[in-house]
Parts: structure tokens; sequence; C-alpha cells
């Protein structure tokens, strides 16, 4: 069964030298009413939601059958750090009586997901997934194995963050991305792109331990880079590209080489590596579905991994549009 992309939204906050100007604008993506209580996440993702969906944020929700084979699931780090870290704030200081009721509904991880799911009629369910920065991608983990076990005709997977507070001092920056998943042959509820983006043949989440030397387990390493490069089987070479922040660093480079010579082995070539390697994950854990719509849009094979510094990984593998994948792993 083949899953294929048929749309895609992202906005990213981008290193502005000296820049104090807000970078995102909600008016500019959801229109004048609506989003007022709304957290700066949220905003995000219904903005890169509605990108990906080919809709208006005052569109319609689904009604019928369609929203109910229609489904939303998201990955977030920082989504409501510093809603916390506020409310916190406020309550040590002014007591209860400081907290509006209309933000109260921003201290819970599942609001941003949750007001994609209602402002689109999501029904067949909404879900949060919460790994540092790999949650980007096991959103789409989760939204293809959705799919393909038939819980859902449509799924909009996403991803959003709001940096920490020093989070131009942590190199992170704040993002939302989104891609629209159907099952091919079946049409999609909402309107997405014109034409496939690209096909999804594979993916998988691992665990790697560390070894005696504190760096990754030798044996689990070689294992998972297995298991990512059978997800390119069969596809002539494609591009590796390996996101992951600073402090991971040194296990995303064991992990690009480990995979790089488990794609050899299979007989499958890298191809343009200058153009993939490792990428800075500065987006939290929007940045792998950030590169992930960057692929898609670029076509053709690919194998894209997210890495967090506690040894997470998650790996998807994209194909063009017209191709059927393997069963997912």
């Amino acid at each position: 069964m083949s899953v294929q992309i048929i749309g895609a939204g992202a906005v990213a906050e981008e290193p502005r030298p000296g820049g104090c100007d807000p970078w995102f604008d909600p008016a500019a993506h959801l229109g004048r009413r609506g989003w007022k209580y709304l957290t700066p996440a949220t905003r995000y993702l219904l903005a890169a939601g509605n990108e990906a969906l080919g809709r208006r944020h005052d569109d319609p929700p689904l009604t019928g059958t369609a929203a109910e084979r229609f489904g939303v699931v998201t990955g977030t780090q920082y989504a409501i750090a510093r809603v916390h870290h506020r409310m916190n704030s406020v309550l040590s200081t002014e007591g209860v009586h400081g907290i509006s009721p209309a933000e109260v509904p921003g201290f819970s991880m599942n609001t941003p997901g949750s007001q994609l799911a209602i402002s689109t009629g999501a029904r067949a369910f909404s879900v949060t997934l919460t790994n540092p920065v790999t949650a980007g991608l096991e959103a789409v983990q989760f939204a293809v194995t959705a799919l393909r076990t038939g819980r859902a005709d449509t799924v909009v997977a996403a991803a959003t963050d709001q940096a920490p507070e020093d989070h131009g001092g942590s190199g992170e920056y704040d993002a939302a991305a989104a891609v629209v998943l159907s099952v091919r042959g079946r049409t999609p509820g909402p309107a997405g792109a014109a034409r496939p983006l690209a096909t999804v043949t594979g993916g998988l989440s691992r665990f790697l331990p560390p070894g005696p030397a504190g760096d990754a387990d030798p044996a689990a390493l070689a294992a998972s880079a297995a298991r990512v490069a059978a997800l390119a089987r069969g596809t002539g070479g494609v591009r590796l590209a390996v996101g992951a922040p600073p402090a991971a660093a040194p296990l995303a480079t064991a992990v690009h080489d480990a995979v790089t010579k488990a794609l050899a082995d299979d007989g499958t070539p890298v191809r343009d590596p200058a153009a993939g390697g490792i990428r800075p994950a500065r987006h939290c854990a929007a940045s792998g579905l950030l590169d992930l719509v960057t692929l898609a849009r670029a076509g053709g094979p690919a194998l894209l991994l997210s890495i967090s510094e506690l040894g997470h990984l998650t790996a998807i593998g994209l194909h063009s549009a017209d191709t059927v994948g393997s069963e997912f792993i």
C-alpha cells in the first residue's frame, strides 16, 4: 500500500543579525480573528497545516465521512515551555488570580494539535508526540502506520515548536511544518497539492544505547544502520540527510557514517553527498519535518534521519511520487 505526500507547508524563523521585529504575522496567515488567545506554537501549526491542506483558516471544517477518515498527528518538544514558565512565575508572585481563563488551555501539550484538528474537522484521531528532536519525523511514521492499518484515509503529520526563552543564545528557533499524507487511490478530504510530491517508502524508530566508552554501542549502531539502509533498497541511490542538535553531533556523525557503509554494502550509492550530510536541528522537533518538506519538494529518493542527544533515532524514506514503496518497517 503506497502512501503519498499530497501537500506540504512550513513557517520558520531564521537567524537575523540584530533583528528584533516579529518574524511571524498571524493575521497574514490566519486572518484578523480567532487566534488572539492561541499560543505562538499553535498559530505556527495552524499556518503550516492550512498551507499544506490548501485551505484558508476560516474555511469550514470537514463533516461526515471525510471528517471521520481524517486524522492529525503533531510532534513537539517545547510548544508549551514558555506557557509553563509564565504560569509558574505568575502563580508564585500573584497567585491564581493573575492567570487569565483564556490562557489556561495553553497549559496542555495537546493544545496545538487539538486546535488544528478542530479547525479542519479531523475526527479519526488527534495525537501529540513529544520526544525531543525526533517527534516531527515520528509524526510521519505514526501517520503512515495509521493509513496502512486503515485508521484513516488522509492524515496531517505536523510539528511545531516555540524555542525556550533563551533561544537566541542557544541557537534554537521557532517553526512549524506539516505534510498531508494519503493512501494511493483514495481521494483526500481537504484540497492538497495539484499532484503528489513524494511517496513515503518506509520508516523506523530506534534507540541507540551508549557503549562502554560512552559513544553509541557498535552492535546497536550497525543493526540500526542496516535497517535504515533497507528503506532505500532498490532505489538505485539516495540523498542522505541527518539532522541533529549540536550536542548530538558526534552521534550524528557516527550514524551518518554507519548508514553510508550499510548503503554501500547493499549496493545503494549516496547521491549528491555535499547537499545532504549532517544538518543542524535548530528548529527543535520541527527540524526533521522541515527537512522532509525540502526533500519531498526536490523529488527523487532520499533518506532522512533525526537524532537526539539521548540516542533516539527516527528515519523516513522517500521516493518519487509515482513509486510504490515496500511495506512499512
